[in-house]
């Protein structure tokens, strides 16, 4: 079911010189985790998300910058630059959005 489950993929910039901790809520769990430069990570969400669904991407360590979501999405890319800046957000909404990069 993974597989099928929309995506939250976050990217960090190769320029970044230190790993990046972030937090990830989603579905009522948050999860922390740690992202080396020049590295992604993919995580799924909740297939049938309820009407109010949230997904917060906050990195307290090194900014106090937030991403909050709090529409259906099927992909969102977040592209994170030296340090923990959110440089460009792409949400999409085709399902198979979830099967491949943006362009």
């Amino acid at each position: 079911m993974w597989l099928c489950s929309p995506i939250v993929a976050l990217h960090y910039s190769s320029q970044a010189t230190e790993s990046l901790v972030f937090y990830l809520y989603s579905d009522g769990t948050i999860t922390k985790s740690e992202l080396a430069p020049g590295k992604s990570d993919y995580t799924s969400t909740a297939m049938n998300p309820p009407s109010d669904m949230q997904v917060i991407l906050s990195f307290p360590v090194l900014r106090r910058e937030v991403l909050h979501v709090t529409e259906p999405f099927s992909r969102i890319d977040v592209y994170i630059g030296p340090g923990a800046r959110i440089e460009r957000t792409e949400i999409r909404h085709d399902f198979f959005a979830r099967f491949t990069d943006p362009d």
